[in-house]
């Protein structure tokens, strides 16, 4: 099963039916689609605004369609936005969704009073880019991206809530020479977060396209927080963040191996009796 998966409405490769094919040849029961909301400023990898109707349609007719074989939930990506909170949420088809992924893409752009957005998931000259703005402060950069997340958890939203990436800023922090030094401190201050906030999310995702994509050991979040939050009784879902349908399973060998070798070959890749849909 993956619950995070892009297709050709925002930036993913093929359209809904293929990945349900691969789906259906995995044997899955589940699948759910997660299209990057639109957001309130140019995105290139973001579903279009006058797109967001055919999208929910087209998920539910095959829905229908399959339900015999697989069952199909729409679902979205959306992000928060430090100030603006989850603009998405304007827009019925995405307030109304089976489920929603959170995430943080973007932090606040400190050289200026107005609601300016900087990217810390693309290139690593974008993440230098924002570093500069913060002068070249990484601490203070990632105080910024826990403030948002801690916002982000802690603003309620109806229906399933999954907590995506959690810990993705470290994809371009990680390269930095700094981050060695102020990791503890980083990841102390995000489980603090994630437990004084049980209660506003449902799950935190394990993602693996950090292990078959970006050529990492560890998926999002890393392996020791991942063994925290499951020893403080925190739920986990594991999801490929697909944007291919051949991505759909991918990692999930690799991380089951990974856990197993960790002691924790007993967090599953669906917790099914906990969906409310």
């Amino acid at each position: 099963m993956n619950l995070h998966t892009h297709t050709k409405y925002c930036d993913g490769s093929a359209v809904p039916l293929d990945y349900i094919s691969k789906a259906k040849q995995l044997k899955w029961t589940f699948l759910g689609f997660s299209a990057h909301a639109p957001l309130p400023f140019p995105c290139s990898w973001a579903i279009k605004e006058s797109e967001l109707k055919n999208y929910c349609s087209e998920i539910h007719q095959l829905a229908e369609k399959n339900k015999l074989e697989i069952q199909i939930y729409n679902g979205f990506e959306i992000d928060f936005l430090d100030g603006l909170g989850f603009p998405s949420l304007q827009f019925e088809e995405i307030k109304t969704s089976k489920y929603l992924i959170t995430s943080i893409h973007f932090i606040r752009n400190p050289k200026t009073d107005e609601l300016k957005y900087l990217e810390i998931d693309g290139t690593y000259s974008q993440f230098l880019l924002a570093l500069k703005l913060y002068n070249f402060d990484l601490k203070k950069l990632l105080k910024s991206f826990l403030h948002a997340t801690e916002q982000m958890i802690n603003t309620s939203i109806s229906g399933i809530k999954i907590i995506g990436h959690i810990d993705k800023i470290i994809l371009n922090a990680a390269k930095t020479g700094e981050f060695q030094s102020v990791e503890n401190w980083f990841y102390e201050e995000l489980f603090q977060i994630t437990q004084n906030s049980k209660s506003q999310f449902d799950f935190i995702e394990i993602n693996t396209r950090a292990i078959y994509k970006k050529g990492l050991s560890n998926p999002y979040p890393k392996l020791e927080f991942i063994s925290r939050l499951h020893q403080n009784n925190t739920q986990l879902i594991i999801n490929s963040d697909a944007h291919q349908p051949s991505e759909l399973d991918g990692g999930y060998d690799n991380l089951s191996q990974i856990l197993s070798q960790c002691g924790l070959n007993n967090i599953q890749k669906t917790k099914i009796n906990l969906w409310r849909i």
